[in-house]
């Protein structure tokens, strides 16, 4: 067996690895080797990994060449694997990137990580992430982003995302309450994409918001992230498979274009990146109207009055008992969802399913809603507020209208890279489908990657090489 260009295995999709691996170019022992040697060099800077699983990861490795050895060629089978660290794998400890300790020692494993496991994943480390996914903390500092060191990585799977980006895993779990996995997709240049609500099984990811929590597939491409998907779908889930239609053309399709935002100022280099998208579209034979979104301007009160009740009482205990072993924001923010009353939580369940009818007859027009993965590039690299060209934005408001309305009502959700800002930061593009219906969004997000070139760029990252 010829030794494997460790750079191009780097940075190969998920897809392409595995066929590597079936010609026997490359092999999982020698991949994942190249791989924790460059985390074991690198991860310092990087900041991706809470925990690298480095034994387990070679064990699983042999395990991987034995499998490939005996027929089993399945898309994952040696395939390096990111997992965030507030979803459980056995043997490992779980942080939540946290000083208090959820609790759960080294026995709990998640259900998507048992399929995984079972589908030939090699994990070579646990993730970084925001603090219990939904606060900023000095105890782990967030990931570098790969493309400029200057700006976020943005959040929650910060850690999952920079490991994919660059080069540290071929995929990644990650979990999305609000755009935690799609918004960290836009800002490193990767695939976030998060199935339908229920599709996934979030037993064993330690919770943020019942409600509204999702588990995120992260990957190079899109066919990498729908397959992630779809070997961690429950068996019997509705619907196709997320990669029914793949390769598909786009010819007559309706398509929405989403406007409507209630930013001040949506940045001029987001609106253009979606401008020269929407071209790419039509080009490709998509029929793409412009169409302001319902019930954006409710976003941002509704998923408050949501997640952080819900993280309230989550958290309850820990609150009331440990606090000080908790970041600012966390507790700031589970203080706000402790006070906010019954009565503006089932309001806002309400107004989320009068919502959800709203969004149901829009798909009765269209067969997707294209539109930015966040409203700005990504900013400095410092807290909450983001500012771009000199406009502060609060990525807590501006999230839940650009992504976070897809957790509120529920559908499927893909961000994958559309472009590049003049600072050198990925720009991600958003599409988002009917309930149950991966296989269009999949369809249309890998038909625009396909006809564009944004997927092969990879970081400068000098000192990495």
């Amino acid at each position: 067996m010829s030794a494997p260009d460790t750079v191009d295995s780097w940075f190969l999709p998920a897809t392409e690895l595995a066929s590597a691996y079936r010609r026997r170019s490359l092999s999982p022992i020698e991949v994942v080797d190249a791989i924790l040697d460059r985390i074991d060099r690198h991860d310092a800077q990087m900041r991706a990994f809470i925990t690298v699983t480095a034994d387990l990861a070679r064990q699983q490795a042999r395990e991987a060449e034995a499998r490939l050895a005996g027929g089993d060629d399945g898309p994952l089978v040696g395939v390096p694997l990111a997992v965030k660290d507030n979803v459980g794998v056995a043997g490992v400890r779980t942080t939540c990137a946290s000083a208090l300790d959820p609790g759960w020692g080294t026995e709990r494993e998640a259900e998507v990580i048992r399929r995984l496991r079972a589908a030939g994943a090699v994990i070579v480390g646990k993730a970084n992430l925001y603090e219990y996914a939904f606060s900023l903390t000095d105890a782990y500092p967030q990931p570098t982003n790969p493309w400029n060191a200057e700006k976020y990585s943005s959040g929650s799977s910060s850690g999952s995302a920079v490991a994919v980006a660059a080069g540290m895993a071929h995929v990644a779990v990650g979990s999305d309450t609000g755009g935690s996995g799609r918004h960290p997709a836009s800002a490193n240049g990767v695939v976030g994409f998060k199935g339908t609500y229920g599709r996934v099984s979030r037993s064993g990811v330690f919770p943020l918001s019942y409600s509204l929590d999702h588990v995120t597939s992260i990957g190079r491409r899109v066919v990498d992230a729908a397959t992630l998907l779809e070997l961690m779908s429950d068996d019997g889930v509705r619907g196709e498979s997320p990669l029914a239609r793949t390769g598909r053309p786009l010819t007559g399709m309706r398509l929405a274009r989403a406007t409507g935002y209630t930013a001040d100022r949506v940045d001029p280099e987001v609106t253009a990146t979606v401008d020269e998208a929407v071209r790419v579209l039509t080009d490709l034979g998509a029929d793409v109207e412009e169409v302001a979104l319902p019930g954006v301007d409710l976003a941002a009160g509704i998923m408050s009055s949501i997640m952080l009740p819900e993280a309230a009482v989550i958290h309850r205990d820990a609150h009331r008992s440990a606090a000080e072993l908790l970041g600012e924001t966390a507790v700031a923010r589970l203080d706000l969802g402790s006070v906010i009353p019954a009565t503006e939580y089932v309001r806002a369940q309400q107004a989320r399913m009068a919502l959800a009818d709203e969004y149901e007859r829009l798909f009765d027009r269209y067969a997707a809603i294209v539109g930015p993965g966040n409203a700005t590039r990504a900013g400095d690299a410092s807290g909450w507020i983001s500012v771009v060209d000199g406009v502060e934005y609060d990525l807590r408001h501006t999230g839940p209208e650009y992504t976070g309305i897809y957790n509120i009502i529920g559908n499927p959700a893909l961000v994958l890279p559309a472009g590049f800002s003049s600072e050198g930061t990925p720009i991600g593009l958003q599409v988002a489908g009917r309930w149950w219906d991966e296989a269009t969004v999949v369809q249309v997000g890998h038909a625009f990657e396909q006809a564009t070139e944004w997927h092969l760029r990879r970081p400068p990252l000098p000192d990495l090489a």
